[in-house]
């Protein structure tokens, strides 16, 4: 048997089958936490480094997601509010007013809805275009590209009282060997974004080539202009590639006001942001879908942007007031003060994995899990985790017995961490929570999946080799 060589002691140590494959791939075992339990159980079966403070990424994903559904409810709906600036009985408006309380899934097919709602009500002019009430969160203190410089891509969307499809921008790239050039198709392009082809074919490998297309983002007059630069290795097919414009605004209004003339309807004017007004009733009130499909939606893909609306929400709902991260951070500990959960040095940034602030024990996400398990809403919670070798971020690992469909686990991923967190079946039938988080920051790269899958196999055998 070998142990966990942090200062901290450990409840159980590692069996030498899994050390020996640590050994192999030369990982540290200081690196890693692990616990693994049976869910009626009072102790751990194995806990190596519970108690290490951890970066989790996405595992962070688990604490939103389940205080949300447990503190707002598993019915909640975010509701977004449209008036007008007069009335409508002529068919004509000045302007429509968007007010926002954070709906993370305000999907263009749902735009569409709200459009066609309104022009049911008559309305089929809009004479001065939108205004746009994001007061209900604060605003944002970072910007979409500090994680890693990176700004346009969807998984550093920033949070914002009112967004449509997730900014999204989403193409197709593919060679064109007759004209030498690479055409780019697009499935959404709202008006006033255009696009600066710069690609070229060339040569090299067609896996991963597009980390090193360029994407850059330009604003000016009311337009957007993204320029695409890099190589398309000529001997590969067609590559699907999707971003989120950073102008929340801006793609608010030219997706809505696309929508609107494709109705029949007609549009005038640009958008302007505004802080909250008195305009009387609204004219229609959208609704989300319901929280449990929401948390379905943010598990199953390990969505950043949703998990952020989430996460903002909690500092908002039943106060009324503006929704901030310290409010959010304070709902977060509370409610695990009141599951007797103790939190005492860590810290959830923004709710979503993408924050190099995080810091979790192993542990910690143990607890949650128990006490997600016996609580009564755990049916709602477990099935919006990624099923192993099906479906989410799992659907493409863990394919064969014994690890397939006996598994409901997050994952997250960030460089240098590694996590794995959620529910297993053992072939007895036994049911075990299990955490697996792996950090490190060297200039080594470790490959940690044949340990992942050795650990999950250990768990679901019942921990028998």
């Amino acid at each position: 048997m070998v142990s966990g060589l942090s200062a901290e002691p450990n409840s159980k140590e590692l069996p030498q089958g899994l050390a020996s494959i640590l050994a192999e791939h030369r990982i540290p075992i200081n690196t890693l936490s692990l616990v693994v339990q049976e869910v009626n159980a009072k102790e751990p079966i194995l806990a190596i480094n519970p108690r290490t403070l951890r970066q989790p990424a996405s595992l962070a994903k688990l604490f939103t997601t389940f205080i949300a559904l447990d503190y707002l409810g598993p019915g909640y709906q975010w509701q977004t509010e449209i008036f007008s600036s007069d009335s409508i009985l002529d068919g004509s408006t000045g302007y429509l007013e968007f007010r926002g309380s954070g709906d993370p899934y305000l999907t263009k097919e749902n735009l569409w809805l709200i459009v066609n709602r309104l022009q049911n009500l008559g309305l089929k002019t809009i004479e001065d275009g939108l205004l746009l009430d994001q007061s209900y969160f604060e605003a944002n203190q970072s910007n979409s590209g500090d994680f890693d410089n990176d700004p346009l891509r969807p998984y550093n969307l920033m949070p914002s009282a009112l967004s449509a499809n997730f900014n999204t921008v989403d193409f197709t790239l593919a060679p064109n060997s007759t004209k030498g050039s690479v055409d780019i198709s697009f499935n959404t392009l709202p008006r006033n974004v255009v696009f600066e082809n710069q690609m070229k074919l060339g040569k090299g490998q067609c896996h991963n080539f597009m980390d090193a297309v360029e994407f850059n983002e330009i604003q000016s007059n009311k337009v957007v202009t993204i320029s695409v630069d890099g190589y398309f290795p000529e001997d590969c097919t067609e590559v699907e590639h999707e971003l989120s414009l950073t102008d929340t605004n801006h793609y608010f209004y030219n997706i809505f006001a696309d929508l609107w003339h494709l109705s029949g309807g007609e549009f005038k004017g640009y958008v302007v942001e505004v802080s909250e007004k008195n305009l009387g009733k609204p004219l229609l009130i959208h609704k989300s879908p319901p929280l449990t499909e929401i948390i379905r939606f943010t598990n199953k893909d390990s969505n950043n942007f949703m998990s952020r609306q989430i996460f903002l929400t909690l500092g908002n709902h039943q106060k009324k007031q503006v929704a901030t991260l310290q409010a959010s951070r304070m709902v977060v500990r509370l409610m695990l003060d009141k599951y007797g959960i103790d939190f005492q040095d860590q810290f959830l940034d923004n709710g979503s994995g993408l924050s190099r602030k995080n810091r979790i024990r192993a542990e910690t996400v143990s607890q949650l899990l128990m006490k997600i398990y016996q609580h009564p809403l755990r049916a709602e919670f477990i099935s919006s985790l990624p099923i192993s070798g099906i479906d989410g971020t799992t659907k493409k690992r863990f394919k064969k017995f014994p690890l397939k469909e006996r598994m409901h686990l997050k994952t997250g991923t960030i460089n240098g961490v590694k996590g794995l967190a959620g529910y297993v079946k053992g072939l007895s039938g036994k049911e075990y929570t299990v955490v697996f988080i792996h950090n490190d920051f060297s200039e080594f790269t470790y490959k940690t999946k044949p340990f992942q899958d050795a650990f999950l196999t250990w768990v679901v055998q019942d921990h028998k080799w």
